[in-house]
């Protein structure tokens, strides 16, 4: 089954890079996928979203683990993520 193709707008993925730094705050570390993917509640589209921003090296993914049981994958802004991010206010 081929990929499909999706048009990302810039405020969804703003509000993305948002969702990200927010969630940081409050909790201490980056959110796992299937935690931001709920808190924004948008599962295909918000990983259309997600996967677009890590084309544009706006968010970087990397795994590790949730508590002590089973691996995520983590989200975290680069640098230019939260460049972006200040810059949009």
């Amino acid at each position: 089954m081929p990929k499909r193709k999706t048009r990302v707008g810039e405020a969804a993925l703003f509000r993305l890079l948002r969702t990200i730094a927010e969630m940081k705050a409050a909790k201490g570390r980056w959110p796992y996928t299937r935690e931001l993917l709920e808190h924004l509640r948008m599962w295909g589209y918000g990983q259309d979203v997600l996967e677009e921003a890590v084309r544009r090296g706006l968010v970087e993914r990397y795994e590790g683990r949730c508590g002590s049981r089973r691996p995520c994958v983590f989200n975290k802004l680069t640098e230019r993520g939260e460049a972006i991010l200040k810059l949009m206010g």
